[in-house]
């Protein structure tokens, strides 16, 4: 490959392991989706570890994560035993999946702290005032976070909404007014 291209996407590579630190996430999984992504053919295993610097078992594991999430495909090479993979062109589809799929995890957690959280409280059987006053405030508080909650599932909701309604159809101006119409919720639930 031509060394100016391989230093062009070393860079790209870079800027995606700062973006991955940034959010959290898994770069070797990142760096595996770009260079596949950037690649104008299919990529072996090997060819991705050579090129990446990184173990064979690392790449492994981090291929398949990838092939559940649909981000990459296996593919079939004409006169290769080996397994060869490729990216899902479209990168729309991609970080908006995983954004939901983020999103999705998370708000699950906070149901299940706010759940669990509510189910020791209630048990809690006592006659000390004190308690009593604590138990208000905390359940108070759970209430407050419940409504969050509740308010960050709406807008989690619409969005999915406006995805699908963006990738069903090829009108723009109907985008554009499901984000002005989630844009208005979001300030509302500010407001609550």
């Amino acid at each position: 490959m031509n060394e100016q291209i391989v230093k062009a996407q070393d860079i790209f590579l870079d800027k995606i392991n700062r973006i991955c630190g940034k959010f959290g996430l898994n770069n070797i999984m990142a760096q595996l989706y770009a260079i596949l992504y950037l690649s104008d053919k299919p990529l072996s295993l090997n060819d991705m570890v050579e090129r990446l610097k990184i173990s064979k078992g690392s790449a492994s594991v981090n291929i398949r994560a990838l092939e559940r999430y649909g981000t990459v495909r296996r593919v079939w090479v004409k006169g290769s035993r080996k397994d060869y993979y490729e990216a899902e062109p479209d990168i729309e589809k991609v970080v908006l999946d995983r954004i939901r799929s983020m999103a999705q995890r998370r708000l699950a957690e906070v149901s299940d702290m706010i759940s669990s959280s509510s189910t020791a409280l209630n048990s809690i059987k006592s006659d000390d005032k004190t308690d009593e006053a604590s138990v208000t405030v905390f359940n108070e508080r759970l209430r407050k976070l419940k409504a969050l909650y509740d308010n960050a599932q709406s807008l989690f909701d619409l969005f999915n909404l406006s995805v699908l309604k963006q990738s069903t159809s090829n009108e723009a101006g109907n985008a554009k007014k499901d984000v002005s119409y989630i844009s208005g919720v979001a300030v509302v639930s500010e407001k609550i």
